[in-house]
């Protein structure tokens, strides 16, 4: 039985897709059963009919939900990691799997500090989750889910559902090369602009380019060999989001294929009051930039902007061109 831990986008929409192919799957709630999920679950995967998963085909438990698991996809937020550790620690079998699904850089660290090395998979999913109604998850954007090649299995698995899975050799290159992509996500939260419309800002994808580049200077500085994420190639980024607007939706147009609801997952965070996840994005950058002697500058100014607009609960609503401003003062 696989077992999905976080039953927010990414789990909903991960788990009710296997589940639709007949696997197995049981969604654990950390204080019961989800209970968005009990009316049943309705898959919009791109260029495909919707699929639909009545409530009695698939299990809805609280923590004790976890003694069966052979499989666990961790969907938490960053700041859930730990406390979701002790929860498998203490429920779930000895020997079962661990899957990060999880957006940043550190979780995978701490799941194994808890649970073991052995037991745990890093893993990268590379698209957008939207959710226009309970139970209801679109996939908005292009990509792919990348794992550890130990998850070969739950791979194929996610394959015959109807999910692009793969395994990759370098899972601590894939790691960073998405921490590039989830850079945009407090920007996105700044402008408060669905995606679409915020990445055809050359301002704001400008923006982009210098926390892309800073962090692409630091990952050398670490040794972290970057690697190609569907069809986005890290290293050329930077240069890509600098792009004028007209060339830019040209030569980078599968970014710009993106559901009209869609917006990053810290958009959605600073709208519903949670927490950001900035210290394992964006402050994860700018510490292994201090620990190897690389400035960070663009990247530690959007971290004062998006912790301001946290305290103060809502987005400032930035145009690219404010954002721009701001930021060279701070610099």
């Amino acid at each position: 039985m696989i077992a999905v831990l976080g039953s927010g986008l990414i789990g909903g929409y991960v788990g009710g897709m296997l589940a639709s192919s007949g696997v197995e799957v049981t969604f654990i709630g950390r204080s019961g059963p989800p209970k968005a999920l009990t009316g049943g679950m309705t898959l919009m995967p791109p260029g495909e009919a919707e699929r639909h998963v009545d409530a009695a085909d698939v299990g809805l438990a609280g923590p004790e939900g976890l003694s069966g698991a052979r499989t666990i996809l961790l969907c938490t937020k960053s700041a859930d990691t730990a406390g979701a550790a002790d929860l498998i620690a203490a429920r779930a079998p000895e020997d079962a799997v661990v899957v990060s699904l999880q957006n940043g850089l550190g979780n995978v660290e701490t799941l194994c500090a808890r649970l073991g090395a052995a037991r745990v998979v890093p893993g990268m999913v590379g698209f957008n989750v939207v959710s226009p109604a309970p139970g209801h998850f679109r996939q908005a954007t292009e990509g792919e889910i990348l794992m550890a090649p130990q998850a070969r299995r739950l791979a194929e698995q996610m394959e015959g559902a109807g999910l692009p899975a793969g395994v990759h050799p370098n899972m601590e290159g894939v790691q960073w090369s998405k921490l590039i992509l989830n850079l945009n996500n407090p920007l996105n939260a700044l402008s408060g602009l669905p995606l679409r419309d915020h990445l055809q800002d050359r301002d704001w994808r400008c923006i982009s380019a210098d926390c892309a580049a800073e962090t692409i200077a630091v990952a050398r500085a670490k040794g972290v060999r970057l690697e190609r994420i569907g069809k986005v190639q890290p290293r050329i980024a930077p240069f890509v989001l600098r792009l004028p607007t007209p060339i830019f939706r040209v030569s980078a147009g599968a970014m710009l294929r993106v559901d009209p609801e869609a917006r990053t997952s810290m958009a959605a965070d600073l709208v519903a009051g949670k927490p950001s996840e900035l210290p394992w994005l964006n402050s994860k950058v700018a510490e292994a930039g201090r620990e190897t002697g690389v400035p960070t500058p663009t990247i530690d100014a959007v971290i004062a902007l998006t912790d301001a607009a946290f305290v103060e609960g809502r987005s400032p609503r930035l145009t690219g061109a404010e954002a721009r401003r701001r930021i060279a003062a701070l610099r």
